[in-house]
């Protein structure tokens, strides 16, 4: 029935020069996976005598192609592609994927492949644009460690995955980060200036990658541009000076006099030489004209080395309360040290991320 339902309509639609209303019908009968109906109706609108225009024979073509897919004639309907692209070598069939997924865009691009040479004849139309692609990105920003992104939008230049990969620049074969944008995808992917183990990457030239690839397998020239990443100078505390040996109290001190103890030796060393004549029977050393005052002359000496000993000697003195302070007084000077000396290291590891694009020539 959806034959002769074609049949019927197909001369009178042509009859009345209607020729976009035939393809119209034959695009609805497509959606309806009624295939059969639609390539009756364009095998009509294709017909030699037919008064298409050139996006009317293309159009008509590639329908005709996507009806003979579905009805398995895959001969037939790279024909009808051919015809659609040598009138129109930039034809896309993207829209139509979901009709025949499995082979529509393969069969397509094969055919695409086959008319290059004919289109690059002299007269012909333009041969088909292969696959490309580019990148929109920053070409100078600056990045918060812990939550900024690198914005990277990849522009095929038909509906096409596109990959991105940031590595050394210097290292071509070692990738720190990839994504990709699915075909049809809208948005920026954004790399969070790391590596595969979470670390942010050191201050560097790092290349960064964009290469496209469409369903039917065919693939881009990769783009590369270089990106220089550096960290933004941290604000950090300068350390204070070592603490001077005027800062801290005497720990002990010094006294200028001797012990008493002295003083009482030296006078009982001098009463004992005075009284050792006596007690030895010898009482003529002590006497004034019969002796020489011997005894006495040493007792006196020895008595005068105590005092002497006593006023000129010296002795030191702890002091536990100075000791204790010049303790405190250190162990503060080492946790202000350490406190600020954590701050800057924190500082650092916390200061932005400037990347920016590097550009030849002046």
């Amino acid at each position: 029935m959806a034959l002769l339902l074609a049949a019927a309509l197909a001369p009178r639609a042509l009859a009345q020069g209607d020729a976009a209303a035939l393809i119209g019908r034959a695009r609805q009968y497509l959606d309806e996976f009624n295939a059969d109906s639609a390539a009756a109706l364009l095998e009509r609108a294709l017909a030699p005598s037919s008064q298409l225009t050139s996006a009317q024979r293309v159009r008509a073509s590639v329908l005709y192609g996507v009806a003979q897919l579905t009805r398995g004639n895959a001969s037939a309907a790279r024909l009808a592609f051919r015809s659609a692209l040598q009138l129109s070598p930039t034809e896309r069939v993207d829209s139509l994927a979901f009709l025949e997924p499995d082979n529509l865009l393969r069969e397509f691009n094969t055919e695409r492949a086959a008319v290059a040479p004919v289109a690059a004849a002299p007269g012909a139309p333009t041969a088909t644009a292969r696959l490309a692609v580019q990148a929109d990105f920053p070409a100078d920003t600056t990045l918060e460690v812990s939550e900024g992104r690198l914005p990277i939008t990849p522009r095929p230049s038909r509906r096409a995955d596109a990959v991105v990969a940031v590595g050394p620049a210097d290292v071509p074969t070692v990738v720190l980060w990839s994504d990709t944008l699915e075909a049809g995808g809208s948005g920026a992917l954004g790399w969070n200036l790391r590596g595969p183990e979470g670390a942010l990457v050191a201050p560097g030239r790092y290349a960064l990658r964009v290469t496209a690839v469409d369903s039917a397998g065919e693939v881009s020239a990769t783009i590369e541009r270089v990106l220089v990443v550096s960290r933004i100078v941290a604000d950090t505390q300068p350390l204070p000076a070592p603490l001077l040996p005027s800062a801290f109290a005497p720990e002990t001190l010094l006294i200028r006099r001797g012990s008493p103890g002295a003083v009482l030796a030296g006078a009982g060393l001098g009463a004992f030489a005075a009284l050792l004549p006596t007690a030895l029977g010898r009482t003529e050393l002590n006497k004034g004209l019969s002796g020489d005052g011997t005894a006495y002359a040493v007792a006196a000496s020895v008595t005068v080395a105590g005092l002497v000993g006593f006023l000129g000697g010296h002795r030191t003195r702890y002091l536990p309360e100075n000791a204790q302070r010049n303790a405190e007084l250190r162990q503060s000077d080492a946790a202000s040290r350490a406190a600020i000396a954590a701050a800057n290291a924190q500082a650092r590891e916390n200061a932005p991320v400037r990347v920016r694009l590097e550009r030849s020539g002046p």
